[in-house]
């Protein structure tokens, strides 16, 4: 960081997916942690398959870093190279139920949740600050790549405070 406090413009489309490709190793390896360390079965199954997903992400930003350097310019993957889901189907009412008997599950879940914010928000900083046409296209891509991560944690922290709440009478006014 320069001395002045703002964020350095990157220079090269590379240096965007080398910081892309580290955050998202940084964000496998966290969820692989939370998965060995998760109490409950399910959340376990939720955190392994983060790091499925962290790894899908790793492949597809290697796979635009080469075609980077192959064609010298940015190739964003297909709808087809990008299908990778988000697991849904574990996250019911027994999930949510167990859930609530480990603070460390959902305190990993909310972790993940921060993680995930300060990576868009990072993102659109950088697409804000970028001159290069590449490297905001990039920025803007990787952008609603982690929004999409967000949103979905997001509403799984929201089901779980809702079924807390109402499992206490508790509700704000």
């Amino acid at each position: 960081m320069q001395a002045t406090g703002k964020t350095p413009e990157f220079n090269s489309v590379q240096d965007v997916l080398k910081r892309a490709i580290l955050l998202e190793m940084n964000g496998r390896e966290f969820f692989s942690m939370a998965a060995k360390m998760a109490t409950s079965p399910v959340a376990k199954e939720l955190f392994e398959h983060m790091v499925k997903e962290e790894e899908h992400h790793l492949h597809i930003l290697k796979l635009t870093f080469k075609r980077h350097l192959d064609e010298g310019k940015v190739v964003l993957p297909s709808e087809a190279e990008l299908q990778f889901g988000f697991q849904d189907t574990i996250i019911d009412k027994s999930f949510l139920e167990e859930l609530r008997n480990s603070d460390f599950d959902s305190s990993a879940i909310s972790i993940a949740l921060t993680l995930e914010e300060r990576a868009f928000k990072f993102y659109q900083k950088e697409e804000q600050l970028a001159t290069d046409p590449d490297i905001k296209k990039l920025f803007t891509w990787l952008t609603d790549w982690e929004i999409d991560h967000h949103q979905k944690l997001m509403a799984l922290e929201e089901d779980f405070r809702q079924e807390v709440w109402n499992d206490s009478n508790f509700w704000p006014m």
